[in-house]
């Protein structure tokens, strides 16, 4: 019971993302989200992320200050990157799907792979922090695990530890790598979304190339490679090409 308080007790602990200035600053910009000071909110969520703060509340608030500001692009751009800190935001989803409704270019999606999807729906289950707690209170059961195997005299309590013990570093080991993929996840550019009114999607990565096509805010795209002040795109339909990185915001 008194591991099991202790490692409650470090979660609880160790949730906190921000200190207490920026936690006092993050309520600050809330204050002025509840009065509809959007512009005031929002230069206060910006100078938290500039500091090296995040949190999915935080991106997620962010958001619906650029949507109440009518400022589309920037409002799906910090939903995005809410959900990619925390998959489960059920609020970021369904806000997020608003704004895509109000966007100009409707692309249809390639279905990916069923392989992938359930393989990215297992380590996106929780952020990589969640998940590196769900591992550290897995260690934490099986160091009690071997110390029942250990110290204890009685045959069935023994079994129980030695069992125990096993099975919860298995769980320890996977979650670990599931933060770790989580973890990958999260610090790779894998998309971007057009945070300009509109832009030309062109053939080479160098002023004067041809155009092959046009996106509008808000739409996102896949980030395929980079090249100088360039990054090579593509949409779920296939269509790629290159696009300055001045003019998307990286998820």
């Amino acid at each position: 019971m008194r591991l099991v308080f202790l490692s409650f007790l470090w979660i609880v602990l160790s949730s906190s993302v921000m200190g207490s200035t920026a936690l006092n600053e993050f309520n600050r910009g809330n204050a002025y989200y509840e009065k509809q000071n959007y512009d005031s909110a929002i230069v206060v969520y910006e100078g938290l992320i500039d500091n090296a703060y995040f949190s999915d509340d935080l991106h997620y608030n962010l958001a619906n200050a650029y949507f109440k500001s009518n400022h589309l692009a920037k409002a799906i751009l910090h939903y995005e990157k809410a959900l990619k800190i925390n998959p489960s935001n059920t609020d970021a989803a369904y806000n997020l799907a608003i704004a895509n409704e109000k966007t100009v270019d409707r692309i249809e999606a390639i279905p990916e792979l069923f392989i992938y999807r359930w393989w990215k729906s297992i380590f996106n289950l929780f952020s990589a922090d969640l998940w590196s707690k769900i591992a550290l209170f897995f260690f934490f059961i099986a160091l009690a695990g071997i110390s029942l195997y250990w110290f204890l005299s009685t045959i069935s309590i023994r079994k129980t530890g030695f069992f125990a013990s096993i099975i919860s570093l298995i769980l320890a080991l996977f979650s670990w790598f599931m933060a770790m993929q989580q973890n990958n996840y999260l610090n790779k550019l894998n998309f971007a979304i057009i945070i300009e009114p509109t832009v030309n999607i062109i053939s080479s990565p160098s002023p004067g190339s041809s155009t092959l096509f046009v996106l509008h805010e808000g739409t996102k795209v896949k980030v395929k490679d980079e090249k100088g002040e360039w990054y090579n795109v593509s949409l779920p339909n296939g269509n790629e090409g290159w696009i300055k990185k001045s003019l998307v915001g990286e998820i």
